[in-house]
């Protein structure tokens, strides 16, 4: 019996992924003015830390931390006018009039992600949520996953994790919840070559799965 579902946020409940990317544009050609950014090269930002991104491109003389503030201060004015994904909150109703748990876990900063929940509409339905300072070691790998099944107390097949990101499905199977990838994503082809356990166009249909 399914008792916690957990979700990741950008791209999954939060419609921000072409926000992430405009951030990412306006980031690079202040900082990173010769590298060209196609849609290739953008989408495969999406679902790594930013330490890790500016990482691949960072010179000698540049700032990471300065980097990562105008990237995060850039995103964050964008972000203003984000929208929850189409029933997202009409899920999180069925799942709470279920006694289904609710959990994020997210590359976010965690308060950043609190911010984005709570502008969304979806802050009160998520008990907890685990964070990019949350955790050492970050998706793909199982960590992050594992301190949400820790906080609510559930055994790795009582849950399910919905993501966007292939690095999402690989942390799911490697923590033992099941995989749930949403066919909106950027990243569909890369989640299907990691066989999530399920594909759901709409988020409502989690409901079939729990």
């Amino acid at each position: 019996m399914i008792k916690l579902v957990l979700f990741d946020l950008d791209g999954t409940l939060l419609k921000s992924t072409e926000i992430i990317m405009d951030a990412f544009v306006i980031t690079f050609e202040k900082y990173f003015k010769e590298v060209e950014l196609d849609q290739k090269t953008l989408t495969s930002f999406l679902g790594h830390t930013l330490f890790e991104t500016f990482g691949l491109y960072i010179k000698e003389d540049q700032d990471m931390d300065e980097l990562v503030d105008f990237y995060r201060k850039t995103s964050e004015k964008l972000m203003q006018d984000a929208t929850a994904y189409p029933n997202a909150k009409a899920l999180m109703e069925k799942l709470q009039s279920k006694n289904i748990m609710i959990g994020v876990v997210t590359s976010k900063m965690n308060h950043v992600a609190r911010e984005h929940l709570t502008l969304i509409g979806l802050n009160d339905y998520v008990t907890h949520l685990v964070g990019y300072e949350d955790v050492v070691n970050h998706k793909p790998h199982k960590e992050p996953i594992e301190k949400g099944l820790s906080l609510y107390g559930v055994r790795p097949e009582e849950a399910v994790y919905v993501g966007d990101h292939e690095n999402d499905m690989v942390a799911a199977k490697s923590a033992g919840v099941i995989s749930c990838a949403v066919s909106y994503s950027h990243r569909l082809k890369e989640m299907l070559a990691v066989m999530p356990d399920y594909v759901v166009d709409d988020l409502l249909q989690i409901e079939d799965i729990v």
